[in-house]
This record gives C-alpha cells, sequence and structure tokens, in this order.
C-alpha cells in the first residue's frame, strides 16, 4: 500500500511547482517559458507537475491569487486595530513605498505579458477579471467605510474611486517599468497619496 499524501504535503508540493514556474517566468517571459522549462528547473517529472497544474496558465492564475489573498488577508488583519478608513487608504500607499522598484518591475512585467497573452482568450480574461474585482471590492469597502464615519465626502462614488486608485497606481508602476530612480518613484507615490486624499476628502 502506497503510504497516504497529506494536504500539508500537496499544498507544499504546488508551492515548490509554482516557485519553480515563477522563476522560469520571470526568466523567460510568460509566453516563452514551456511547461519543459519548468520541468528542467526543478528536477521533477512533467506527470508529477500536471498532477497539480494541468497548465502554466493555471500555474499563473494560482500565483496571482495566492499573492492578492496574502495581499487581502494581510491588510484585513491589520485594519482590525485601525478603524480609520483614512488610516487604512495612507497603509495601502505605505505598503506601494515598502516594495522596491526592482521588486516592482519583476511583478509588473510578469502580470503585463500574462495580461497581453490573456486579451486574446475569453476564458483567461474571465479569470482575471475575477482576480482584479478582489481589489477592486477590497478598495470599495475602505471607501464605503469613510463615507459612513464622515471621513470621506458624501457624494463620494466608492467604485469609481476604487477604479482611479488602482488606475493610478498601475500607471504609475507602467511609467516606471523601464527607467527611473528609486528616490523618484517614492516622492511619485507621495504624490498619489495626496492627490486621492484630495479626491475623496473633497
Amino acid at each position: 500500500m502506497s503510504p497516504k499524501v497529506t494536504q500539508a504535503y500537496k499544498e507544499e508540493k504546488k508551492a515548490v511547482i509554482l516557485e519553480g514556474a515563477l522563476h522560469c517566468f520571470t526568466e523567460k517571459g510568460f509566453q516563452a517559458t514551456t511547461m519543459d522549462d519548468i520541468v528542467r528547473h526543478l528536477g521533477i517529472s512533467k506527470g508529477a507537475i500536471y498532477s497539480y497544474f494541468a497548465s502554466k496558465e493555471e500555474m499563473y492564475i494560482q500565483m496571482a491569487d495566492d499573492k492578492m489573498n496574502a495581499m487581502l488577508e494581510n491588510s484585513t488583519e491589520t485594519f482590525k486595530s485601525m478603524p480609520s478608513a483614512a488610516d487604512q487608504i495612507r497603509y495601502m500607499y505605505n505598503r506601494f513605498r515598502s516594495q522596491s522598484l526592482a521588486e516592482l518591475r519583476k511583478w509588473i512585467a510578469f502580470h503585463l505579458e500574462f495580461m497581453l497573452y490573456a486579451a486574446r482568450q475569453p476564458q483567461l480574461t474571465q479569470r482575471w477579471n475575477e482576480y482584479a474585482d478582489k481589489a477592486l471590492v477590497f478598495i470599495k469597502e475602505i471607501m464605503d467605510g469613510g463615507k459612513l464615519t464622515g471621513e470621506f465626502r458624501s457624494d463620494l462614488d466608492s467604485a469609481a474611486a476604487s477604479r482611479l486608485f488602482w488606475s493610478i497606481r498601475d500607471g504609475l508602476a507602467l511609467h516606471y517599468m523601464l527607467s527611473g530612480e528609486e528616490a523618484d518613484y517614492k516622492r511619485t507615490i507621495d504624490d498619489m497619496e495626496s492627490m486621492m486624499f484630495r479626491y475623496i476628502l473633497g
């Protein structure tokens, strides 16, 4: 009888495979990376990988979801001791500032290539939208909370404010993707934060 495989073992194995896939994606690019590349990098059989993931697209979506879910869970936990909606928004900008420009460039390149690839495949576009909606809902709920407490202007469109929040963040990331200095990037985040507060406070 073969030994029983525990859930903890499965999760650990999936994490190892995803780490290897991420290495390949960031080294070669998402579209150029093949399953064979991932197999060679990890030194395990293709069958072992396919027992956890059906495709490299599924790997990407799992990676993106894991990163998003970790951000949401960590932030939600922090917010328990941070009842002010304004402080919660400031916390998000502090998270942006704490990420190095090199790390940001790695992740924006990773996401951007997949987005261009997914744009031609409706099923992947739908999965991407489900992923992105989590971030939109998260910020919208903060905006709604700020309206209820009177911190933010009462006529604020929370959904529009959430889209603006992420659109400016994504635009900043694209602007600094290929050039720019760390200090300038941090100052631009400061400006972005000030502009957002002028908008939500009226």
